[in-house]
Parts: C-alpha cells; structure tokens; sequence
C-alpha cells in the first residue's frame, strides 16, 4: 500500500508540473545514477581482484595488470553517464561547430546549452559563476564573435562538475593509473598501496551516501524552487522525497559526514513544522539551497 501511495504521489507531482508555468529541470536521471553504480561496481570488483593478485605469494603481474585495464575501462563508462560529460560534450561539439563553420548563428545551440545547464544547477558547485558567464556569452552574442564565444565556452567546459559524482571517479582513476604504472615498472608494493587508495572513492559511490545525497541536493531545489512559485503541495512531495534520501544517504554515511546530514535533517524538519510560515520558510529554503552547493 505503502508503494502504491508514493508512485501515486509521483504520476500525481509529474502531471502538476507538466501543467504549470514553473521551469523545474529533469537533471540527473535514475537510469544515470543506476549506470554510474553498476559501471563502478564492476570497476570496484576488478580492483579487488587485482589487490587480491598482488597480496598473493606468487602475484601474476599479466592478470593484475588486466584486472587495472579493466577496472579503468569500467570507471569511463561509469563517467559517461555523470550529467557533466554530456554537457562537456556539447561545448566541446559546439566548438567543433564554431571552428569548422565560423559564420554561422549559434544562439540557440548556446540558449540549449543554458538550459542544460541550469537543468543540473543544485549539483554544481560553481553554478552562479557559470551561469553569469553563460548569460554573459548569450547577451554579447553576435556571428562576428564566434571566435571569442570559443575561448569563452572552453574556460566554461573547465568548470562543469559534479563534485559527489566526478571527483570520486576522478580520483579512482587517477590512483588506478598510478597502480598500474607501478606494476609495469615492478614496483608491487606501491602498486597495492595505490589500488587501496582507489577502492574509497568506488565504495563512496556504491554503497555510501554520495548518490543519496545527489537526489537529495536535486529534491530539495525542486521543493525550493516550488515552494517560491507558490506550488505548495508539489513542494511538500519534493521535501518528503529529499528528506527520505537524506535519511538513507545518513544511514550508510561516513562518520565524518553524518554530523552534517543530521544538521540538514533538522532544516528539513523545521521546514516541515513551519510550512505555512512563507517569510520563515523561504529565508530557511535560501539557506539550505546555498548550503548543499558545497557537498
């Protein structure tokens, strides 16, 4: 009864916005979260395997070094579906664009790389930065300025990240490297230590709160950005929503991290508690929207 209640909840949130005037972006999938975990598992497992080649008496450095292959296969894969590639991927065919047919009009190829963008805002550390500069490229937009936009879309690209998704793959694959390197100059000490320090970012994005706490940082927006649009039962729906990946994303935490879970648990709380208090509420939702950009 219970799943049926919140699948109703949600045909009954989609059919609300898909009808009201209000600009809520559909960001980050759960077919992207989903391919992220299973790309990174098998990644994480092909770790384990060569760390386990490597603590052997007798390590077979050509499995080892294919078990790191592998792993570093999976780990891009698992990178192609943080929203960041897809957006990186079109700057970086806009400029192909630009440089290969420079007297063309780009407006709406750069109007549709704002709204994609803004449609994973509430994971994006830098977002008002990149925005302001997005805007800025926009408003100053003329043929004769392709030249310039380039230079501009290609310092932009360098800021698209989701910290909770790509520094950790970032990181696997940085010490992933680093192990193989060593394994080929036979340096199996090393190559263990640094295939140890790769298994903490994989783990984080499997089985501890880093992909809760994406949908969280998502929901909570979406309640934000309803509740100042005056939609007050969709923004209701959005907060429960957040609120129960909080509480999953505090279960499977790090200790350093569940202090500052449970600080936001008691934000969404007092939310909850004070929901017809509108001056109250929004002072609070501007407070919890700045706060989760730095997760």
């Amino acid at each position: 009864m219970k799943k049926f209640t919140s699948l109703f909840l949600l045909i009954l949130v989609i059919y609300k916005v898909s009808i009201s005037n209000e600009n809520i972006p559909s960001s980050i999938t759960e077919n992207q979260i989903t391919n992220i975990k299973v790309y990174t598992y098998k990644a994480l497992n092909l770790s384990l395997n060569a760390y386990s080649e490597l603590k052997s008496l007798r390590p077979n450095k050509k499995n080892t070094q294919t078990f790191l292959e592998s792993a570093l296969f999976f780990l891009n894969e698992a990178s192609i579906y943080s929203p960041s590639y897809i957006i990186k991927k079109h700057i970086e065919t806009l400029i192909k664009r630009m440089k290969n047919f420079p007297d063309e009009n780009y407006k709406k190829d750069l109007i549709s790389l704002k709204y994609e963008i803004e449609s994973i805002e509430a994971n994006l550390t830098d977002y008002d930065n990149i925005k302001e500069n997005i805007d800025k490229i926009l408003n100053n937009y003329t043929i004769s300025k392709n030249k310039e936009v380039i230079s501009e879309l290609q310092k932009l690209s360098e800021n698209i990240n989701l910290p909770l998704i790509d520094n950790p793959l970032k990181d696997a694959k940085t010490f992933l490297a680093i192990a193989y390197d060593n394994l080929k100059a036979s340096r199996l000490k090393k190559a263990k230590q640094s295939i140890e320090i790769a298994l903490d970012p994989m783990i984080k994005l499997t089985s501890r709160e880093n992909l809760y706490l994406v949908r969280f940082k998502n929901l909570i927006y979406y309640s934000s950005k309803a509740y100042f649009n005056n939609n007050i039962e969709i923004s209701k729906v959005y907060l429960q929503l957040a609120k129960n990946f909080l509480q999953l994303a505090y279960k499977v935490s790090i200790d350093e991290n569940k202090d500052m879970i449970k600080g936001f648990l008691n934000q969404i709380n007092f939310i909850e508690k004070n929901f017809q208090n509108k001056p109250q509420i929004e002072k609070e939702f501007i407070i919890i929207v700045r706060q989760i950009k730095n997760l």
